[in-house]
């Protein structure tokens, strides 16, 4: 994942807005430490250690997160959730909550802008890519953990943080209007891409019909592996991260997500896509590993959808970016002037890559499932 600051916010805050949101935590930027972290591509996001507590400063990207205090609200619902699966020993990892200000909301705001402070976990580690499939493992078991502490909640009770995040036909219009918008330039070096996903109706009208019957789950919607925090004494997952996109989903998603994010070879936007390949190994270990998280709970129709789901990802997250490119790059976090076109040339040959293993892909999801 690319590291450069988001869009709308600069690199250097001013010192008045830091020393602003600090103080309505009770804190003076004098006596904090205050430096990035992460690198994620939405929010900008601080690591504050003061003389008695060390904390995550976080501002919210208003581009993205149009209602950011359903962000907040929904985040607290998650975590209040999970804090109570984590004291009745029925969720096995860490919670993550949000800190609450001095007026006791979950959080500030300032001059226009959305922060909240999180609870940080200390003597642990992200990591960017999976290497191993004992990995893979731990990576599957965890976020199907995750979702699998929300069997008795109600996913209603959360709010539509983005709209039609993950509807396919969704993310076609938007394409289809960032075509017609777009510059010549731009929509001549994105041509191909354009006719090739005008040219899988058929995947994506079988994805229409199987969303009608699937369940609504509570889903994390962005399970990349640096969504999930490891313990430096075991190296295994302790916490699942970043819960701001948790809302009412499908499996297919979060799995698929997961898949494409864990499988391929090279990073999401490498251009050297002769180099790409996919890694069974670790695509076996994480599906069995992610099916096993549920206790045989999974209807056979969700695990059909795991077999979809995972081609259903990259080919999103490629129109996506796609439309992004097209639409000036409004919404991913970009370090040069192709860099989005780049990604969904990315996504789109995972995509192909996947189709084309699409029998051993059924064989993986089919047989793990059918010895679970």
């Amino acid at each position: 994942m690319t590291s450069n600051l988001p869009q709308n916010i600069s690199h250097n805050i001013p010192h008045n807005i830091l020393s602003l949101v600090l103080a309505q935590y009770g804190y003076s930027q004098e006596q904090c430490k205050i430096s990035l972290l992460g690198n994620g591509l939405i929010n900008q996001t601080y690591l504050v250690k003061s003389h008695d507590k060390t904390f995550v400063l976080q501002c919210l990207n208003q581009q993205v997160f149009s209602a950011p205090e359903q962000v907040t609200d929904n985040v607290d619902l998650i975590s209040e959730h999970l804090l109570s699966q984590f004291s009745n020993k029925t969720y096995a990892l860490m919670p993550i909550w949000q800190l609450r200000a001095q007026n006791n909301k979950n959080h500030v705001n300032v001059q226009g802008q959305y922060w909240r402070a999180l609870h940080y976990i200390e003597d642990c580690y992200t990591l960017e890519s999976i290497t191993t499939p004992e990995q893979a493992s731990f990576v599957g078991n965890a976020f199907a953990q995750f979702t699998n502490a929300f069997d008795n909640f109600n996913s209603q009770k959360l709010a539509e943080i983005i709209p039609q995040f993950h509807h396919l036909p969704t993310r076609i219009t938007q394409l289809d209007r960032a075509i017609k918008t777009s510059k010549n330039s731009l929509l001549l070096k994105a041509k191909s891409n354009i006719e090739f996903i005008k040219s899988q109706k058929n995947f994506i009208d079988e994805i229409s019909a199987i969303t009608k019957n699937l369940p609504l789950r509570v889903t994390h919607n962005d399970t990349k592996i640096n969504n999930l925090l490891f313990s430096n004494k075991t190296n295994k997952p302790i916490a699942v991260v970043d819960l701001d996109t948790c809302m009412a989903g499908y499996l297919m998603h979060d799995f698929g997500d997961m898949v494409r994010s864990c499988c391929a070879s090279i990073a999401e936007d490498s251009a050297e896509l002769d180099k790409m390949s996919i890694n069974i190994d670790i695509l076996t270990a994480l599906t069995k590993a992610y099916i096993a998280g549920f206790n045989g709970a999974l209807a056979k129709i969700e695990i059909n959808s795991l077999l979809l789901g995972i081609k259903l990802m990259p080919l999103m997250l490629g129109i996506r970016f796609l439309t992004d490119f097209l639409n000036g790059d409004q919404y991913f976090k970009t370090r040069y002037a192709t860099h989005n076109l780049v990604r969904a040339n990315n996504q789109l040959h995972l995509y192909k890559l996947f189709c084309q293993q699409e029998d051993l892909l059924a064989e993986i999801v089919l047989s793990t499932s059918s010895t679970d």
